[in-house]
């Protein structure tokens, strides 16, 4: 069966009523039920699942973790943190997901909680959802597109690119290098440059946002502000959450954007790319948000633009950013 084919079938088998929302509201607190109605094929069976069912969650939530909704044949709505296997029955089908943040979204410019929450952005379905193979830890951002929730983890081979409580890779821990482009799956990059930031971002689906992008992202963070020391993990730093639940978006890691610019480097050949060859004349690429010691010039806005792609800081680190799939 060919890939075009494959995804006729699954566009088929899941159908909803507004394709411009995901198919899951989150009323408030450790809730969660069906927002709309909805069709779909699971065990032989086919199912319309009215709004307002309720969705079966765990009784205890663990925040920081991904949940998987999945859909049983006799039409009960379930959450587990298991992505592999099914709640209920062998034929289970997983048809969504979301996100249980440590703290809450940011509700105006002053950065978010510490109340555990849902993030409401991070809700995804088979036909709304990011573009990159494996849509865990991600938050949608203003309609158009979707961040990792968390900076870039060392140990993302084994963790994804967006964890909970992992260490931060950046050049004095750099990430593990990508097992699509010459890793082992033990060996780590030589340092954080934007070229093994970005490879190991990639191995994922994912790129280094854009710093038009990144303003949007980052939002909602305590501007002008700092951490003010290196957090060394993943953890919630409740200042610099963004309005849609990026969680140390500004002031406590500068990460690689994709734009480059700012003054070009002599007319001359430079062996800046880790031994992929050349670039001649390049500009630098821009680096985003503020690091725990930038202080007042840290925030959504903030850009450097005076670094070469080569370039590797302890407080440079990296996080990832994918299209929007939207299935009508």
């Amino acid at each position: 069966m060919s890939g075009w084919e494959s995804e006729r079938i699954a566009r088929r088998s899941f159908e909803k009523s507004n394709s411009l929302t995901p198919a899951w509201i989150a009323p408030g607190g450790w809730a969660l039920a069906v927002g709309q109605e909805f069709y779909a094929e699971v065990g032989g069976r086919n199912l319309i699942v009215p709004a307002n069912r309720d969705i079966i969650l765990p009784e205890s939530p663990a925040p920081g973790t991904d949940y998987a909704i999945w859909l049983s044949p006799n039409g009960v709505v379930q959450a587990s943190s298991n992505f592999v296997t099914p709640p209920n029955t062998s034929v289970d089908r997983k048809i969504g997901g979301f996100h249980y943040a440590p703290g809450g979204n940011a509700p105006a410019q002053a950065g978010g909680n510490t109340t555990p929450a849902i993030n409401p952005y991070s809700m995804w379905d088979l036909n709304f959802r990011p573009a990159c193979p494996d849509p865990r830890g991600m938050t949608l951002v203003a309609d158009a597109f979707w961040i990792d929730i968390y900076l870039l983890g060392v140990d993302h081979l084994v963790n994804g690119s967006s964890k909970y409580n992992v260490t931060i890779a950046d050049g004095s821990s750099p990430p593990k290098k990508s097992t699509k482009l010459g890793g082992d799956g033990t060996a780590t990059y030589a340092d954080g440059s934007w070229h093994n930031m970005g490879d190991a971002l990639a191995h994922h689906g994912k790129r280094h946002p854009f710093y038009a992008e990144a303003r949007v992202a980052f939002f909602g963070t305590t501007e002008a502000s700092s951490l003010g020391a290196d957090p060394g993990s993943t953890v919630l730093n409740a200042p610099y959450t963004s309005k849609w639940g990026v969680i140390q978006s500004t002031g406590v890691m500068y990460v690689w954007g994709s734009d480059f610019g700012g003054g070009a480097a002599g007319a001359t050949w430079f062996t800046n790319t880790g031994g992929r060859g050349s670039t001649y004349q390049a500009e630098n690429a821009v680096v985003l948000a503020g690091s725990w010691g930038s202080g007042s010039h840290s925030g959504s806005g903030c850009a450097i633009w005076t670094y070469s792609p080569a370039t590797s800081y302890n407080n440079i680190g990296a996080r990832g950013v994918c299209d929007h799939m939207r299935r009508d």
